[in-house]
């Protein structure tokens, strides 16, 4: 009974510091995103998804989109399934995110040259 208390216990503070640390939840998604390999042609990794190698984007994707619980989830399917589950989730997350922020951030270029200047009201 003891020794299921302390490896409860054990397992409890380590859950609990990955889930506080960012920079671990970070390290946990980025291997996820760069050791995905091309499940077709085995041996063969493809190439990093879009945006990858930009850390600041991938730090805005693991603290704006998935937070805590979006990597806690992506933990506890990496605990009970394959690597390549997890890899294909994150991949498909990672996409949609990115897709998002850059027709949003088209959009905002967009609209900046596209604003009409107003005239100056008088009174």
């Amino acid at each position: 009974m003891l020794e299921l208390c302390l490896t409860f216990l054990f397992s409890f503070v380590i859950w609990s510091v990955r889930s506080v640390v960012s920079v671990d939840r970070i390290r946990f998604v980025r291997g996820h995103l760069e050791r995905r390999e091309d499940v077709l042609s085995p041996g063969s990794a493809s190439s990093p998804p879009a945006g990858v190698e930009d850390s600041q984007a991938v730090r805005q994707f693991v603290g704006e989109y998935l937070r805590v619980d979006g990597v806690f989830l992506l933990r506890m399917i990496a605990h009970n399934t394959s690597g390549v589950a997890v890899a294909d989730i994150t991949l498909a997350l990672w996409n949609a995110w990115y897709e998002r922020r850059s027709t949003s951030k088209d959009l905002e270029a967009g609209s900046m040259l596209t604003a009409r200047r107003r005239p100056p009201a008088v009174e």
